[in-house]
């Protein structure tokens, strides 16, 4: 699930209103865009799913088109930008990004509301609004060809200020769990809003592979931004043998 990924506690300011013709990219030297697809957990397009830069007011709101594709152009160079992304049948999902991986299209997957209560219902917790939740993917490398690389196992977390949980080979929340399964994936549910420091080591060592899916590492651990209501996703590459 291509989920991702912030600086300290953002503020939901708002975005100014989606222009009538969806922002395209151009090549600038002065300003950076961020462009991919949103999809469903099934391969679906998913249309209408707004994408904004509450920390960057000035920059105009995205709204994905009917084959999913998205562009947020006028971005700084060289920055971590936090971008939201909603649509009423889906999780809001906050990623983060720097922008010296705009020349990266990123496919991103729509979260369930199903799969959250999911992963609550297993670890026996209510997710509070008040709060943000957080979903990690680990990746062997950057999917450049349309197909993902493999998922990460064995994978080891620790999270400042929260606890974090592992998932099965499906991808849901396991209370048994104590590292990554074949879903290379885990998470942190109820974080309090601002930014969390994660750090994830592999059996082959630490996951602070370069490039990254997400903001640039504070030495070997992983900035994540936490909004309350939101789920934060990223995706971190792991070494592998």
């Amino acid at each position: 699930m291509r989920i991702v990924p912030l600086l300290g506690a953002a503020l939901l300011v708002g975005c100014p209103s989606v222009e009538r013709e969806p922002p395209t990219c151009e090549e600038r030297e002065d300003f950076a865009c961020f462009r991919g697809f949103f999809r469903d957990l099934v391969g679906n397009p998913v249309e209408d799913l707004e994408l904004c830069t509450p920390d960057l007011p000035d920059v105009a709101c995205a709204v994905t088109g009917d084959d999913g594709g998205w562009q947020l152009p006028g971005l700084p160079r060289d920055a971590d930008v936090v971008v939201t992304a909603e649509h009423p049948d889906y999780v809001p999902t906050v990623f983060g990004q720097n922008t010296s991986m705009d020349w990266y299209d990123w496919h991103k997957v729509a979260v369930s509301p199903w799969v959250m209560n999911q992963n609550a219902d297993r670890l026996d917790v209510e997710l509070d609004p008040e709060r943000g939740q957080l979903l990690f993917l680990t990746w062997e490398g950057l999917n450049l060809d349309g197909v993902d690389t493999p998922r990460v196992q064995g994978v080891t977390a620790t999270l400042a200020g929260g606890e974090v949980f592992y998932a099965d080979a499906i991808g849901l929340a396991s209370a048994s769990a104590t590292a990554t399964t074949a879903s290379g994936s885990g998470g942190a549910l109820n974080l309090a809003p601002g930014t969390a420091r994660l750090e994830l080591a592999a059996p082959e060592g630490r996951c602070d592979q370069e490039p990254s899916f997400h903001f640039a590492f504070d030495g070997s651990v992983v900035p994540v931004p936490i909004l309350a209501g939101f789920t934060t996703a990223i995706d971190v590459i792991c070494p592998v043998p």
